[in-house]
């Protein structure tokens, strides 16, 4: 999925590059840093190793909190090398309440890469739990050791946890790879790890309600991560039917009328001036450099305003060439999904190295929601509800409506605005 590569996640504060690959932090990070130093500190570190004061054990509960989370950050980036060893381009990565999130550009094409792009996360962590394992072996006893066995613990149980086979945990995209292998039928498996992940969330759900009322508060967390898995599992479900209701259909059927083209050294005035043309309120203006490269996008402005022309304005709205892909008319919607999860992505629909339309999320939507004009036609050519087009004729049958979008970000329960972002691709969200 496309991503300005000057920027890590706009929801997290950049913690500099692993490999290359931008690392941030959500600000969530810092209640469970400080939850998970402070439970350690009061409860695991007195067990494991009585006799020392409350600064000791502060001391060492902070530890553990900060290793863990560099352990998740192993974790994703193992993902991370996986998936560009795959071919995938990674966005970022990004720590947050419940684990971490690996943004991709993309899907793999092949239940193999998937594979291994999920499984490498939990052996990760199982390697790093016996990497703790034998330094506590190693040490004297003390608070140290007990610092290595409750990171060997935790790790072990993240491992554990991931492999469970429900989406979207690894476990679930390790499930839905061997399905997709054995069947053949992509969409299916992912929709039968989605359900397997809405049945985990929900025993998750109720096991945290019942311990929370018999037994203590501690069980709310664990329905909190039942909320997390049903959620995120529901959304995998969708942008599973999403996916299966666009396969087949190419790239044409989705695409807009050619963008104004214009030189990258052109001026604010010559851009505006584009913008406000005909063309330029239909499609958009697409920068090209001297050898036909993309050097950026702007989008149609539906209600120009005063500001337009400014310099600063334009620069904003200017969607960066990393967020730009080219394709052709033949190539099908359905696996380019991934490249238009970042706000403002499109794809760039090339005839003899020619722009002659592009494609945005809002775009997609109608086509599958329309649940019909699966047949190519002439790029640039109005789409079934545009005016000047034929109004399709409803179909009983027809495919989700539009709005189905997975955000690919830390809050699954949030509805996404269709028209802005598709189903972005993390590699397995790490709980």
């Amino acid at each position: 999925m496309a991503r300005d590569d000057t920027r890590t996640d706009r929801r997290g504060v950049p913690l500099g590059r692993i490999a290359g690959i931008p690392v941030a932090a959500h600000w969530s990070v810092l209640g469970i840093v400080a939850l998970i130093a402070v439970v350690v500190a009061r409860s695991e570190m007195p067990m494991l190793a009585p006799g020392h004061g409350p600064i000791a054990y502060g001391a060492a509960g902070l530890t553990v909190a900060l290793l863990l989370m560099v352990s998740l950050l192993a974790h994703e980036v193992a993902h991370a090398l996986v998936s560009r060893a795959q071919g995938l381009e990674v966005e970022s990565i990004t720590l947050w309440l419940l684990g971490g999130t690996t943004r991709l550009r993309g899907d793999p094409d092949r239940p193999g890469p998937e594979f291994r792009m999920a499984v490498v996360g939990p052996l990760t962590s199982g390697a790093l739990a016996g990497l703790f394992a034998l330094g506590a072996g190693l040490t004297a006893g003390g608070l140290v050791d007990a610092v290595l066995v409750e990171l060997a613990l935790v790790n072990l149980v993240l491992a554990v946890f991931n492999l469970l086979p429900a989406a979207p945990l690894d476990g679930g995209r390790v499930l839905q790879a061997l399905l997709w292998a054995a069947r053949g039928d992509r969409w299916g498996a992912g929709i039968a790890s989605a359900r397997v992940g809405l049945g985990l969330g929900a025993v998750l759900v109720g096991l945290g309600v019942a311990t929370g009322l018999l037994v203590d508060l501690s069980g709310l967390w664990l329905a909190l991560v039942g909320w997390f898995v049903a959620a995120a599992a529901g959304d995998e479900e969708r942008r599973a039917r999403l996916g299966r209701a666009l396969d087949g259909i190419p790239v044409a059927a989705a695409a807009t009328p050619p963008p104004v083209l214009l030189a990258a050294d052109a001026s604010p005035g010559e851009i505006t001036a584009a913008l406000a043309s005909p063309a330029g309120r239909t499609a958009g203006v697409l920068l090209t450099g001297d050898e036909g490269d993309l050097v950026g996008y702007l989008p149609p402005e539906p209600a120009p305003s005063p500001r337009s022309g400014d310099p600063h304005v334009l620069r904003r709205r200017t969607v960066p060439p990393s967020r730009l892909t080219r394709v052709g008319p033949d190539d099908r919607l359905a696996p380019l999904l991934g490249r238009l999860a970042e706000p403002g992505s499109r794809l760039v629909v090339l005839s003899g190295g020619t722009p002659v339309g592009t494609v945005s999320a809002a775009e997609v939507a109608q086509v599958a929601g329309r649940g019909s004009d699966r047949v190519a036609r002439p790029v640039g050519t109005p789409r079934p509800g545009t005016p000047g087009a034929a109004r399709p004729v409803a179909d009983d049958d027809a495919p989700p409506p539009p709005g189905w979008w997975w955000h690919g970000g830390p809050l699954p329960g949030r509805a996404p605005d269709p028209s802005a972002t598709p189903p972005g691709r993390p590699a397995a969200p790490s709980v």
